[in-house]
C-alpha cells in the first residue's frame, strides 16, 4: 500500500470528516494510560487528526496527542485531546483517526499558520 489512508473507500471516508485535512509529517507523542509512545501525526484538519502509531488504539478512547511548533525562536508544546474513531493496521504500525475533542490556543495558532501557507497563490 503507497498510500496511509484506512481501508475502505477514499470518497466514503472523506465524506465523513467534517473538512479536508492537509497531509502532514510530524513528529509527536501519545500519551495514553500513563504510557507514552512515539507517533507521527500524517494529516490534520482543525477539527480532526490522523497519526501513526507503533500500538494499537481502541476506538472511542479518547487520547493525547503532543507535538511542538516553532514560536518566535522557541519551541511551544501542542496538546490535543483527541476521540478516536479508526484504527487500522497498515504495514506493521496503525494509522489512527479521530476528531479532535480539545485542543489548545497553540493548536489553533499553529494550524492557522499552515492553513495560510497552504492557500494557493496567484
Amino acid at each position: 500500500m503507497d498510500e496511509i489512508t484506512p481501508p475502505v473507500g477514499n470518497s466514503a471516508f472523506a465524506n465523513r470528516r467534517r473538512e479536508n485535512r492537509l497531509p502532514s509529517h510530524i513528529p509527536s507523542l501519545l500519551i495514553q494510560h500513563g504510557k507514552t509512545v512515539y507517533t507521527t501525526v500524517v494529516n490534520l484538519s482543525s477539527t480532526g487528526i490522523g497519526f501513526l502509531s507503533a500500538v494499537e488504539v481502541p476506538s472511542d478512547e479518547e487520547v493525547m496527542i503532543t507535538f511542538e511548533r516553532l514560536d518566535a525562536n522557541t519551541m511551544v508544546p501542542v496538546n490535543l485531546k483527541v476521540h478516536v474513531h479508526s484504527c487500522h493496521e497498515i504495514d506493521f504500525e496503525y494509522y489512527v483517526g479521530g476528531s479532535i475533542a480539545s485542543k489548545s490556543l497553540d493548536y489553533k495558532k499553529f494550524f492557522e499558520t499552515i492553513e495560510a501557507a497552504e492557500e494557493p497563490r496567484e
